[in-house]
């Protein structure tokens, strides 16, 4: 029998062993690249991104792929807390149209045939990752059942338009692009840059 800490420690393993083995195969970002154009060319998403420009504000989105690894025994499930979108307070009506930026983006995700190729490439990975595995077999063998799912997530940060100063600066440091990392820290997890980075994702601003 493994007590609740010993679980808990063995699902941040897992997790981590997981999206280990996701960050080295090169299907799954080539997979998750297609799934953000086709968010970026869903009607919906465009209307919602115009919407934020006209008022004047720079939108930036991302995907972020989160593995979820939960354990469940006759008392029920075991799972870490979930990586919560970081989000800056925002002004209505900027709030209600980032929301729904977020959303239009969420519906591609749900109702696409990449979600469901994602899902197949990481099965494939983790059930080759050892790592994985082992920690996995210990806790089946312990009488318990291993559930692994992916979530990715439809990030969406919306900038205050630049002051004229900080425009004239802008044009002067033009080949001097900020990093992608930099636009994010505030928006995601130190684990979730670490794991974008794995997988040789960038965001990128619409």
């Amino acid at each position: 029998m493994i007590d609740e800490k010993n679980m808990r420690a063995m699902l941040e393993k897992m997790e981590s062993a997981a999206e280990e083995a996701l960050s080295r195969d090169p299907a799954f970002y080539e997979v998750l690249k297609t799934l953000k154009a086709e968010i970026d060319r869903n009607p919906r998403v465009q209307s919602a991104i115009s919407n934020l420009r006209a008022t004047g504000r720079r939108v930036q989105s991302s995907l972020v792929p989160h593995i979820r690894v939960r354990i469940r025994t006759n008392q029920g499930e075991i799972a870490l807390p979930g990586r919560e979108q970081l989000s800056l307070p925002l002004a209505e009506p900027i709030a209600q149209l980032t929301q729904e930026l977020r959303n239009a983006a969420s519906a591609v995700i749900m109702r696409g045939r990449y979600r469901e190729e994602l899902d197949h490439i990481m099965n494939e990975a983790v059930c080759a990752s050892a790592r994985f595995e082992g920690i996995a077999s210990a806790i089946e063998s312990a009488g318990y059942e291993v559930v692994i799912c992916l979530d990715v997530s439809a990030y969406s940060q919306v900038r205050e338009p630049a002051e004229p100063a900080q425009n004239a600066e802008a044009i002067r440091n033009v080949r001097k692009p900020e990093r992608s990392d930099d636009r994010l820290c505030r928006l995601l997890s130190s684990q979730d840059l670490k794991f974008l980075k794995a997988l040789k994702i960038r965001a990128l601003e619409n």
